[in-house]
């Protein structure tokens, strides 16, 4: 009985697909991996839904028969309001067009209703790399780049620069950076977002990417101002040391000849 049910149901559904149709505007849904969608319709007074997806039938609806005609995927479906379908565990390969097809009695021709699904993962951590760097006079130029390793579908980027006075925001996966030793440090920060949800990745010093630049700098001032110094201490130094033995010298003497001459005026009291 069951079966014969079925027949009939299929029966009429042909018959009335060679029938002009009339088109709604077709409706863009999002979901997240492992979640669900519904796919609302509005009709509640209807003879005969049929739903598919893509080229394949999902389901077809006459008044309180359902017959849903993919076993894989019967766990998956339900029908909240007995015409609107409601999709859960999404899986990526779910992505595509749903169409459904309602015939009405007082409709000379059926409505189609089609939805166009877009799953997405949500995102992780983005990942950041460093492309390059240059340092020249304590100036630090370089560039990172931010992307997703995995589920990078319709993912946008931007940066966004904060410290003491700064805060900037740049749009795209690349962010120029010229950084010089000595100015305010910034913290860096890649913000990563699709239909779904977004993700940040860790703070970022600008002076930890330049430590190079920091220590070149360094090392410029060593020699522009600490090293003539020292230079000039040696060449001090070098030329005191001779006197001063010579002067230690001629007090050895001096005091030689002052205990000689004790001695000679000590003898001829004798």
């Amino acid at each position: 009985m069951a079966g014969f049910s079925t027949f009939i149901i299929f029966t009429s559904v042909l018959c009335q697909l060679s029938v002009t149709t009339t088109s709604g505007t077709l409706k863009e849904v999002v979901g997240a991996l492992g979640g669900s969608v519904t796919f609302t319709l509005n009709f509640t007074e209807f003879h005969t839904v049929v739903w598919t997806f893509n080229t394949f039938s999902i389901a077809i609806i006459a008044k309180d028969n359902v017959i849903v005609l993919q076993n894989h995927n019967k766990e998956r479906i339900i029908f909240p309001d007995g015409s609107s379908l409601k999709l859960s565990q999404l899986k990526k390969n779910d992505s595509g067009v749903y169409r459904a097809e309602i015939h009405r009695t007082s409709f000379q021709s059926p409505f189609t209703q089609e939805y166009k699904l877009y799953v997405y993962e949500n995102l992780s951590t983005p990942k950041v790399t460093m492309d390059g760097q240059a340092n020249k006079n304590g100036t630090c130029t370089t560039k990172l780049t931010c992307s997703m390793e995995e589920g990078g579908d319709n993912v946008t980027y931007s940066w966004k620069a904060i410290g003491q006075g700064v805060n900037e925001f740049h749009d795209g996966a690349i962010l120029p950076i010229s950084w010089k030793s000595g100015e305010k440090d910034k913290t860096l920060i890649c913000m990563a977002r699709n239909p779904i949800s977004h993700s940040s990745s860790a703070p970022i010093l600008a002076q930890n990417l330049c430590e190079d630049s920091a220590n070149d700098l360094r090392s410029s001032n060593f020699i522009l101002y600490i090293l003539p110094g020292a230079i000039v201490f040696s060449v001090m130094l070098v030329m005191t040391i001779p006197f001063a033995i010579r002067t230690e010298r001629r007090k050895g003497k001096e005091s030689q000849l002052l205990v000689c001459s004790a001695t000679y005026v000590k003898a001829i009291k004798l």
